[in-house]
């Protein structure tokens, strides 16, 4: 059994060697920047990821801290990698529309509002009491990963997640686009 420090520097590594692969380059950077480490930049963009390795779960994610929560539901441009290990697939998505979609409650989003203010009432309370808060949300999927892959990779749903789960990858050796939502312009 792999412990999970061991299975994140194989989905970080994984996800470092598809984004070079794909031209990009990569600058590791603070973790306590509101992601787990990575940045991609390529033509001039940029891509704030979150990597999240899955050995056997696959069916939640833990987002921890106050900087991670805020860039995930309140920043237009964060990206999370989903890694599947053994089977050396990422897929990536568009972090907050691929939260929204898993929720149960996907067409209410009027829980933002109530996170955002819970965000800037936590980062206030910290900033006066010097306390140091470490908050997490645990996403239930609706749609286990592996099982969303699947339907995706056979023609199933995709419509339905084409603006959220924009690319599928698999290394065998070398790296090979399964899947490329229609509704996205690469950059």
């Amino acid at each position: 059994m792999d412990y999970s420090s061991s299975i994140e520097k194989i989905g970080t590594g994984l996800v470092c060697s598809l984004e070079t692969f794909k031209g990009a380059k990569i600058e590791l950077v603070n973790r306590r920047s509101g992601f787990n480490g990575l940045s991609v930049y390529k033509n001039g963009k940029v891509r704030k990821i979150e990597v999240k390795t899955m050995q056997r779960a696959d069916k939640w994610i833990a987002i921890n801290g106050i900087r991670a929560i805020d860039k995930l539901f309140f920043e237009r441009d964060y990206w999370i990698y989903f890694v599947l290990v053994p089977e050396n697939i990422v897929i990536t998505t568009k972090g907050l529309s691929f939260i929204k979609k898993q929720l149960k409650s996907a067409d209410d989003t009027s829980y933002l509002e109530d996170l955002e203010l819970w965000m800037k009432t936590t980062k206030r309370l910290a900033n006066v009491s010097g306390f140091m808060f470490t908050p997490k949300i645990n996403v239930l999927f609706s749609t286990p990963i592996r099982k969303l892959v699947n339907n995706i990779l056979n023609g199933e749903m995709i419509e339905e997640w084409d603006k959220s789960v924009i690319e599928v990858w698999q290394n065998k050796q070398t790296w090979e686009r399964l899947f490329l939502s229609v509704k996205y312009d690469e950059i």
